[in-house]
Formats: structure tokens, sequence, C-alpha cells
């Protein structure tokens, strides 16, 4: 039945899940899928060359200079200033695999498959979800890889008719084993409760099932029809969820709660995608065999929220 329902909502024309597209020098790469759920890898990238296409050489990122109107973003700027203009340039370790896996898991539960979208790239060369200019520090090479990952993304949003969903992977190392959810909301305010929905990048979401309802939109967010919840269910640690609904932020606790992508393609400020930014636990990405006994049961997670917030359109049948 589960199959069933994926088809009679979301089937796309047959000729939309095709082979796999490469960009410049295969750095980023997109795998077209035939349902509304996006996955984005950006930070699981290990491709580090020292050389451009020209001969020229490709520095690793660093930090920018301050100048007079904000942070400049180019090499041999000056006298950097690593605080005000940081980079951070550690990949992600394993996150790439991490979408694979993901993507293929929910293929097997459901008979269909996500788009996933990569960036091979390492971040030392490449920050796929920041702005061009700390991204790609004037490189040409890098803002040619930039511009190729941004545009599968973007195709990816244009193949969905309607509602849908991106999960944009990434990796934390936090002590607590727990994967964070990022919906656009600070965690001192999912720490206090001030917040809502509809400031939120599940926005579209939000407001088809509750409209301006606070109270049911954090339900969607924390409750038994968020994300989280579903991970719950499947043993594994989320914040927020019904288990943990708030971060508990501190000096020595730090919320994750959603950067450039989830910014740009989600529906805080329009369209009908949501997004949500999942950091993954090192527990998880770095041990072969917990990945082994969990992606399933992530992929199971994902499926179930995704069935039951996208899948269904009669409101009334909605009991939050």
């Amino acid at each position: 039945m589960l199959i069933y329902c994926f088809f009679l909502f979301t089937t796309f024309p047959s000729g939309l899940l095709g082979g796999t597209k490469r960009g410049f020098k295969d750095y980023t790469e997109y795998e077209p899928g035939n349902m509304s759920l996006i996955i984005t890898a950006p930070h699981g990238g290990e491709l580090t060359p020292s050389k451009q296409e020209n001969g020229d050489p490709w520095p690793d990122r660093t930090a920018g200079c301050l100048g007079s109107s904000g942070c400049i973003w180019k090499h041999s700027c000056g006298e950097v200033d690593a605080e005000k203009c940081p980079a951070i340039t550690e990949s992600d370790l394993f996150t790439a695999t991490v979408a694979r896996d993901m993507a293929d898991g929910i293929k097997t539960i459901t008979g269909l498959r996500p788009h996933v979208v990569y960036c091979r790239l390492s971040r030392s060369k490449l920050d796929a979800n920041r702005a061009m200019g700390p991204a790609a520090l004037s490189v040409p090479d890098a803002v040619t890889a930039y511009r190729n990952y941004t545009t599968f993304i973007a195709k990816a949003v244009s193949a969905i008719p309607g509602r849908g969903l991106l999960l944009d992977i990434h990796g934390h190392g936090h002590k607590l084993q727990r994967t964070e959810l990022g919906y656009l909301i600070h965690g001192t305010e999912l720490d206090s409760g001030g917040y809502d929905g509809n400031n939120s990048s599940i926005k579209s979401l939000s407001n088809f099932w509750c409209g301006n309802d606070n109270a049911c939109s954090r339900k969607l967010i924390r409750g038994n029809w968020s994300l989280g919840h579903f991970m719950n269910e499947e043993g594994l640690r989320a914040v927020p969820s019904p288990q943990e609904p708030v971060p508990k932020v501190s000096k020595t606790s730090i919320f994750l709660s959603g950067g450039l992508t989830v910014m740009k393609y989600g529906s805080k400020e329009e369209g009908k995608i949501d997004a949500i930014q999942m950091e993954l636990p090192q527990e998880l990405r770095l041990n072969k065999t917990a990945w082994q006994d969990s992606r399933l049961k992530l992929a199971k997670a994902i499926s179930g929220f995704f069935k039951i917030n996208y899948l269904r359109d009669n409101r009334r049948t909605i009991n939050l």
C-alpha cells in the first residue's frame, strides 16, 4: 500500500529518471529522481585539485579580508580576518555516501528514488553551502563548479510539479550523538518555544496543514508529525523530536539550524518546496557498522515523514 500511495501521488513522466548528469570536470553530480524529494550533499566531496584546467594554481579556501563595506573574498586580498570573515574547510566525512545510501534505501521502500545532487570537491576547494564569494574565493574553476551545483538543484526543484521536500545532508562533530534537524529556527528559539512553522524552512508544509495555528505548526517540527518523530520511531536520536523537543543550547552545546541551501531552496520566503538540514552525528557516519545498521532505519523514517506530510491532500483527515 505504501508503494501504491507513492505512485498515486508522485510519479513523474517516465523520461525524468535518467542517467547521472555531471558538471565541469565531474566536480558536481546530479542523479535525477522520480519523486517530489531532493537530497543534497554539499560537503561530502573528496577531490582536492591543486591546479585549474588552464594550469593556474587552485589554492585552498582561506578566511577573507575585512574591508570598509564587508568581507573581501579573494586570495591575496591582504590581511585576513578569520574571526569576522571565517572559512570552514573541513569536509563532512562520508555524507556523500550517506546521501546515496539514503536515496537507495528510499527506493527500496517506496519503489521511487529521490533526486540527489552532490558536490565532489572537498570543502577546502569549494563550500557549496555558502554564497558565491566565500564559497569559491574567485577561483574560476570553483566558480564554475558552484554554478553547476546550484543549477543541478534548480533543475531538481523545477522537476517537482507541486509541494515537495529537500533534505540537505551534513555531519557534525558535537558531543551529543544525535541528528540535528535544522528548520532555520535558532536553537535558543526552540528552547524557549518562541517560534512557529510559518517562520521556518517548512513554511509551505505548515501553511498547508496548520494555516496560522502556531501550536499545530510546532507539532510538525517537534511533534508526532515531525521528521524527528519518525526517526525516534526507528530508534534514532534527533532534535527537535518528541523525545528531545529542544536542543538545550549552551556555551558547550551548540545547535546548527540550517545554512544557505535550506534558506535558498526552502519555503521560508516563497514556494512550495520545504527544506530541512540534517546534521548527522559522527557515530552514524564514521562507524561503518553503525551506519549499516542505521541507513535503512533512516530511509524508513524519511519515507514515513514524506508519505504522511506530502502524499495526503485532504486536510480534514489530519488531526495534529
